[in-house]
C-alpha cells in the first residue's frame, strides 16, 4: 500500500520526541516530586510557610510526570491513522530527523526496547545492516511501504521496530546470507514480532487487571476445609483476573472449551484429562483457574470464581500409614470440597488411585460413587498409557468420566507455550534464551527426549541447557552441547579446528588399523559417514544403512566394532541382536518391547544409547513380519515401541550381516569378478531367490560385499591378535614376541578360505595364549620382561 509522506511536524511526532526526551529524566523528576511533597508536609507540620512553596513545585512536577506516564510513554497509534507518523511506534518516531533515511531508521532501532529484544533474542541488530542501507532520504519510502504491508498482514495496530527491521533487511541483498549465518529465516523474525507483542500485551494486561475481581470473598470457600487445604494447592488463590486472550490459551484451546462446557453441565461434571507426560495437563488446569477468575471471560455463571484445588495423588498415597488410610483421606477431602460448593478438585496423577502395586492403591470404591453422584466437580489427570490399562480392567471408569484427550502440540503451539515458560526459567537461572535455542531444543528434544512429549520435552531441554550457558546466553550451540553431554550424541557441526575433521578424512586408515583387507567395504562405509557429518545426508534416516555379505570370519563384525570405536568413540557403543532369535511373527513384540519389560529389546537399547552401531546378525533368519517392522527403521529412521513412542535411529549406523549367497559370492570371486561389479548381479540374484523382498533390499544405502582373506592378509591378522594379547598384558608389564617363521606357521595351520580369521584366533589361543599362561604361572617371565615365543615352542604346544 502507498503511504503518505512522513510528517515531522505532526502533533504525534512532536509528542513522541518529547516522550523520548523525557524518558531519561522521568525517574529523577519522580524522585524529586516525592521529596518535595514529603518535605513540604514536614515543613508545614513544623509551621514553616515555605512548605507551601515546596508543595506547589512538587504538584507542578507531578503533572508532566503523569502526562509522560499516561500519554507520552505509551503513545498509542492514532485510531484509523494512515500516515507513517500516525502509526509508527513512538520509540522510533521520537528519534527520527525531519527527513529520515534508511540509515536513520537503522540507527533508531538499536535504541528501542524491541530493537534490543531482537539483538538479545535473535542476534540481529541494526548494526548488522546500518552500513549496508542507503543514507538517501528518498529511499525511505520503499522501506515504509514494506513495513506497512507487514503490519497489515500481522494485523497489529503499531508500525513496530521489528517490522522496520525486516523491511530494511529486504533492501539488503546480503540479508539472506546474514540470516542463514545466524540460522534464521525471515519467518523467524516475524515470529519475534508476535512474541514481543505478546509480552507487551501481557504486561499491559497485568497493569490494568482488576485486582481481586469478585470482591474479598472470591478466594474464600463456603465451608471448613482443613484436609483439603493441607493436601491441596489452591491455584486460584491470588490470581489477578487477567484479561484472557486467544493467544494465551492457543495450545489445547479445544480441550479447554470442552472442559468448561462439561463442568457447567448438569448431566455430569467429572472429567478424565488424558495425555502423556509433558503435554501440558497441569498448565491447562492453571489456564482453567485463570479463566474462571477472569471477569471478562465468557464462561457459565455457575463456574465463575470457583476455587481450583490441585491434589498430588502420589503424595496422598505416600502419606498413608495403614491400609484404608488413603480411602479415609480421600473421603474427608472430597466431602469437604462438596460441602463448600464452590470448589473444583483436580486429582493430578489419578492413575495411582486405580491400580495396585508399589506407590499406588485401588481407591476406586471411594472415587466412583462420588463421580456418579455429580455433586462435586472433579478433574482426574491420567497418563494415556496407564489410563488405557485401567479402562481395560475397569470399564466403568470410562463410563462415568468424560474423557478429554490432550495431544502433543505442533511447533507453533509449542513455541507459544515455551515462550511463556521462559520468563520463569530466565528468572530462576539468570540466563537469556535466544530464539535459535528454542528451535534447536524443539528439534533435538523431539528426537532424543522420550520420557515426555511436547511442549514438556523442549522446556526440559532448555532448563538443562541453562547449566551450560555461556556469558548468560543460551544459544543453539549451548543446546547442542547439552545434548552431546547428557545423551552422548554428536549433533554440532564440525568446526574448522575440530579434531573430528581430520579423523573423518583419515577414516579409512583408522578402520584399517583394526580390519585387515576389505578395502571396498571400508571405502563405502567411510564415504557414507563423511556425508553424514558434513550435513549432506538425509537427516530423517540413519547415518548409514548397510547390508554386509560375505564368508564368515572375514571382518564383517569386526568392521562394525571398529566403527563403534572410531566413529562413536567407544567399542561398547554397539547394539547387537542375533536375528536367529526372531524367527516367529510374535517376536516382533520382543523387538519393540518397553524397556521396563525387556531392557534388551531393540527400541529399549537404542533409547538408552541413540548414538551407536546397530548390528543385526544373520538377518536372513528373521521372520518376514520382523523384516517388515524394520522397514520403517531403515526408511524413516524411527521405530515405534510398544508404548507407541517414536524411538529415533537417526544417529545410528545400521549394519545387517547375512551369510546368504556366501557360496555364490565365493564362486563369482573365483571367476575373477571384482567386489564392486559383483554387487548389482548379486542383488538381483537375492531378489530372484526370494531371500529378501526387493523393497527391503532397496532400503539399504549399500549392499557391501566382503571377500575371502588371503594368507598375506592373515599374517596381518596374526599381528593384530598379538597386539591385543600385549595390550591385555600391559598391566603386568609383560611383552610377547613372535618371529616371522612362527607367524607363517600359524597361518598355514589356521588357514581356511571358507572360515576366514576365526580358525586363526582359535589356533593362537591354543598355542600362544597357552604358552603365555604357563610362563606367567611358572614365573618364567617377570614384570617388565619380554617373552619370546619361538617356532619350536609353537610346534610343541600344538603337538
Amino acid at each position: 500500500m502507498a503511504v503518505s509522506n512522513f510528517n515531522f511536524s505532526s502533533l504525534r511526532s512532536y509528542k513522541a520526541r518529547l516522550g523520548v526526551a523525557m524518558a531519561p529524566v522521568e525517574i529523577w523528576l519522580t524522585i524529586l516530586a516525592i521529596v518535595l511533597v514529603l518535605g513540604a508536609v514536614f515543613l508545614l507540620i513544623m509551621g514553616l510557610s515555605i512548605g507551601w512553596g515546596a508543595l506547589a513545585v512538587g504538584v507542578i512536577l507531578i503533572m508532566p510526570i503523569r502526562w509522560y506516564q499516561e500519554d507520552l510513554h505509551i503513545h498509542k497509534p492514532t485510531l484509523g491513522g494512515k500516515t507513517i507518523d500516525d502509526v509508527l511506534d513512538g520509540d522510533i518516531l521520537g528519534r527520527l530527523p525531519e527527513n529520515p533515511s534508511p540509515y536513520d531508521l537503522a540507527i533508531s532501532l538499536s535504541l528501542t526496547a524491541e530493537g534490543v529484544f531482537f539483538m538479545r533474542r535473535f542476534g540481529v541488530s541494526s548494526g548488522m545492516i546500518r552500513d549496508l542501507v542507503s543514507k538517501d532520504s528518498k529511499d525511505v519510502e520503499v522501506v515504509f511501504n514494506e513495513a506497512m504491508r507487514l503490519r497489515s498482514e500481522l494485523a497489529l495496530p503499531s508500525l513496530t521496530a521489528g517490522m522496520i527491521l525486516i523491511a530494511l533487511l529486504r533492501q539488503v541483498p546480503q540479508s539472506r546470507d546474514m540470516l542463514a549465518h545466524l540460522q534464521l529465516e525471515e519467518s523467524d523474525l516475524v515470529a519475534g514480532i508476535k512474541w514481543f507483542a505478546r509480552l507487551e500485551q501481557q504486561i499491559e494486561n497485568y497493569k490494568h487487571s482488576i485486582k481481586n475481581p469478585g470482591g474479598i470473598g472470591r478466594d474464600w470457600s463456603f465451608g471448613w476445609i482443613p484436609n483439603l487445604s493441607h493436601f491441596g494447592q489452591n491455584i486460584s488463590e491470588g490470581l489477578s483476573g487477567l484479561e484472557i486472550h486467544d493467544s494465551d490459551i492457543q495450545a489445547h484451546r479445544e480441550a479447554l472449551n470442552l472442559i468448561i462446557k462439561s463442568m457447567a453441565s448438569e448431566a455430569g461434571n467429572s472429567l478424565a484429562l488424558v495425555g502423556s507426560a509433558g503435554v501440558g495437563k497441569t498448565e491447562l488446569i492453571k489456564n482453567l483457574a485463570n479463566i474462571i477468575m477472569s471477569p471478562t471471560a465468557n464462561i457459565p455463571s455457575n463456574l465463575r470464581y470457583h476455587q481450583v484445588f490441585l491434589l498430588d495423588a502420589a503424595a496422598i498415597v505416600a502419606q498413608a500409614k495403614e491400609p484404608g488410610d488413603v480411602e479415609l483421606i480421600l473421603n474427608q477431602i472430597l466431602s469437604e470440597a462438596a460441602r463448600a460448593k464452590n470448589i473444583i478438585v483436580v486429582l493430578d496423577g489419578a492413575q495411582v488411585f486405580f491400580e495396585n502395586g508399589v506407590g499406588s492403591v485401588d481407591a476406586s470404591n471411594v472415587l466412583l460413587p462420588i463421580i456418579k453422584a455429580t455433586a462435586l466437580p472433579l478433574i482426574l489427570t491420567f497418563n494415556d498409557q496407564r489410563f488405557a490399562k485401567i479402562v481395560e480392567r475397569q470399564p466403568e471408569v470410562a463410563n462415568v468420566l468424560t474423557r478429554v484427550n490432550l495431544q502433543p502440540p505442533e511447533w507453533q503451539e509449542t513455541l507459544l507455550a515455551v515462550e511463556d515458560k521462559l520468563v520463569m526459567l530466565e528468572y530462576r537461572y539468570k540466563v537469556t534464551y535466544m530464539y535459535q535455542a528454542i528451535k534447536a531444543a524443539y528439534d533435538l528434544s523431539t528426537r532424543y527426549v522420550h520420557e515426555m512429549v511436547q511442549p514438556g520435552r523442549t522446556v526440559k531441554l532448555l532448563e538443562s541447557a541453562a547449566s551450560y550457558a555461556v556469558d548468560g546466553f543460551v544459544t543453539n550451540g549451548v543446546v547442542d552441547e547439552t545434548i552431546e553431554k547428557t545423551i552422548g550424541v554428536k549433533v554440532a557441526k564440525i568446526g574448522a579446528d575440530d579434531d573430528e575433521r581430520q579423523k573423518l578424512v583419515d577414516l579409512e586408515n583408522l578402520l584399517h588399523a583394526r580390519v585387515i583387507g576389505q578395502e571396498y567395504a571400508i571405502k563405502v562405509v567411510s564415504d557414507a559417514l563423511r556425508r553424514a557429518r558434513a550435513g549432506v545426508r538425509n537427516q530423517n534416516r540413519p547415518i548409514g544403512t548397510f547390508m554386509f555379505m560375505g564368508p564368515t570370519g572375514v571382518g564383517k563384525t569386526e568392521l562394525a566394532k571398529a566403527l563403534a570405536a572410531v566413529y562413536f568413540g567407544d567399542e561398547n557403543k554397539i547394539v547387537r541382536l542375533d536375528m536367529n532369535e526372531f524367527v516367529e511373527a510374535k517376536d516382533v513384540a520382543r523387538l519393540i518391547a518397553d524397556g521396563a519389560d525387556n531392557p534388551g529389546s531393540l527400541t529399549a537399547q537404542v533409547m538408552r544409547q541413540p548414538f551407536s552401531v546397530v548390528l543385526l546378525d544373520e538377518l536372513e533368519k528373521a521372520h518376514s513380519a520382523v523384516l517388515q517392522t524394520l522397514l520403517q527403521l531403515l526408511d524413516e529412521g524411527i521405530l515405534r515401541d510398544a508404548n507407541n513412542r517414536e524411538i529415533s535411529f537417526r544417529d545410528t549406523i545400521v549394519i545387517a550381516t547375512s551369510n546368504a549367497a556366501v557360496e555364490r559370492i565365493t564362486e563369482l570371486l573365483q571367476r575373477g569378478m571384482s567386489l564392486d561389479t559383483l554387487q548389482d548381479q548379486l542383488t538381483n540374484e537375492l531378489i530372484n531367490s526370494h531371500i529378501f523382498a526387493p523393497e527391503f533390499l532397496n532400503r539399504f544405502d549399500e549392499i557391501v560385499l566382503f571377500g575371502s582373506l588371503s594368507k598375506e592378509q592373515l599374517l596381518r591378522v596374526v599381528d593384530l591378535i598379538l597386539a591385543s594379547i600385549n595390550k591385555t598384558l600391559e598391566s603386568q608389564k609383560i611383552t610377547v614376541t613372535l618371529p616371522t617363521e612362527a607367524k607363517v606357521y600359524l597361518v598355514d595351520k589356521g588357514y581356511d578360505p571358507g572360515l576366514g580369521a576365526r580358525p586363526m584366533r582359535r589356533i593362537i589361543q591354543k598355542s600362544v595364549e597357552n604358552i603365555v599362561a604357563q610362563a606367567v604361572l611358572a614365573n618364567k617371565v617377570q614384570a617388565g620382561g619380554e617373552l619370546a615365543i619361538s617356532l619350536d615352542d609353537i610346534k610343541k604346544e600344538l603337538g
